[in-house]
């Protein structure tokens, strides 16, 4: 693999995986400082250095009165799950303004199958997201389209930790 700095600014696609878990990770620690755990207790509770922290996610955090704290808003690839035109996507977006976008629209699609809630996707029908490319994805909200891609999923082997006779 060719080794990019910075990598995590321009496509998560060009991280190693132990790289993407560091950036998850990060991204994790981030989570927790929003919530207003410190940096250190953050990072200790995800299992990674302050330093990595910082490395990954820190143009989304500043300092104050001594303390260093998460910024409101961010403009952080993440990599995230969508459905589109029938199908599972997973694309690269920038900013937790857009990530919340995803969010709901995820959460909506659960109340819309789990909860049988014929509004849920209403407000979706018309949104579109934009990817870091410039592309434009707009949410699936049929929903026998959904109903199809959720059949579709592989069920997770089961594995036990009992010795078969």
């Amino acid at each position: 693999m060719i080794r990019i700095k910075q990598a995590w600014k321009k496509d998560l696609d060009l991280l190693s995986k132990k790289q993407n878990a560091k950036y998850d990770d990060s991204l994790e620690a981030l989570r927790l400082i929003r919530q207003g755990i410190s940096l250190n207790q953050a990072s200790k509770q995800i299992g990674i250095s302050p330093s990595t922290v910082k490395r990954y996610v820190g143009t989304a955090l500043k300092p104050k009165n001594k303390r260093i704290i998460a910024r409101k808003n961010d403009s952080l690839l993440r990599k995230i799950r969508i459905y589109e035109n029938g199908k599972e996507e997973f694309i690269q977006i920038r900013g937790r303004k857009n990530s919340a976008i995803v969010a709901r629209y995820l959460g909506a699609v659960g109340k819309r199958i789990d909860k049988n809630n014929t509004t849920a996707l209403d407000s979706f029908d018309k949104i579109t997201i934009r990817d870091f490319k410039g592309k434009h994805h707009k949410f699936e909200t049929d929903i026998q389209k959904l109903v199809e891609i959720f059949e579709k999923r592989e069920e997770p082997e089961f594995f036990t930790i009992y010795q078969r006779r």
